[in-house]
């Protein structure tokens, strides 16, 4: 099968129709539509995931984040998406990007975080109706109320994350009991007001802003665990979907998961400075 024959069948699991309108996704680089060898998954790329890929025999990879968002006017050597797109190229790697189509499918970005911190009877906080079970964010019950600090203890183990920023006007907020939780992975703040309508008590996301913050205060309390930790699971989301597709379809091919990190993003926590007893 060719990589254009199985991406036409992957787009019956996992439509483009599902994402943003004016979001790059499908295919970004293909130099020619080969027989397809192997189906790699990335979060995102950079040479040396193209490099792992092609050493796995993968010549399709399918990656979450688009590596072009702006027309390139020029192809050199200059920065990280320039050099990507000449070693997809140079290796004859076809890239496909999923990016938004996945954050609305039921098995998305948000619902797989939810599960991950055992929200039940989860569900969109924006539903899509041309896809069942589709739509933006997810919202959950928790099986039983945790203390809004619990929750963030949960949310940054689930995430891998250094910390999780909380909103909150002092510590006795931490205290307070949430028994159901809304999620947008990724930049998704402009979800805020969906979320407080879906009657959730609290509202996980990132790339949250100060002022952000502050108004929070005055309403359900904010998570932030970082942009690529709020994603965490969506390589190992997104390869099980790509299965799935290869199962149907009968083709005896490899799906290899990229898991190394590409996040640009480093937290520097002090964890020698004394404590305010001085103990």
């Amino acid at each position: 099968m060719r990589i254009g024959q199985f991406l036409a069948a992957f787009d019956r699991t996992l439509p483009l129709s599902l994402a943003l309108d004016g979001d790059p996704v499908g295919l970004q680089v293909c130099a020619e539509d080969a027989e397809l060898s192997g189906v790699a998954v990335a979060y995102e790329l950079d040479v040396a995931a193209v490099a792992r890929a092609a050493e796995a025999g993968a010549n399709l990879i399918i990656a979450f984040h688009p590596l072009i968002y702006a027309p390139l006017r020029y192809v050199g050597g200059d920065g990280r998406v320039e050099r990507t797109v000449i070693e997809l190229i140079d290796r004859r790697i076809a890239l496909y990007v999923v990016h938004t189509a996945f954050d609305a499918h039921p098995r998305g970005t948000s619902a797989l975080l939810g599960e991950a911190i055992g929200l039940r009877a989860i569900e969109p906080i924006v539903p899509d109706p041309s896809f069942d079970g589709g739509g933006f964010g997810a919202v959950g019950n928790l099986s039983q109320p945790l203390a809004l600090g619990e929750l963030a203890e949960r949310v940054r183990a689930a995430c891998g994350a250094a910390v999780v920023r909380v909103a909150g006007r002092d510590k006795g907020a931490l205290e307070r009991e949430v028994s159901r939780v809304a999620i947008v992975g990724g930049s998704g703040m402009s979800y805020y007001d969906a979320a407080v309508a879906s009657g959730a008590e609290a509202f996980i996301s990132a790339d949250v802003r100060y002022h952000a913050f502050h108004a929070a205060i005055d309403r359900i309390p904010v998570l932030d665990p970082g942009h690529a930790e709020s994603e965490a699971y969506v390589v190992d989301g997104i390869a099980d979907l790509v299965r799935r597709c290869i199962e149907t379809l009968g083709l005896p091919l490899a799906v290899i998961p990229l898991v190394e990190s590409t996040n640009p993003v480093h937290y520097i926590v002090n964890t020698n400075r004394p404590s305010p007893t001085g103990d």
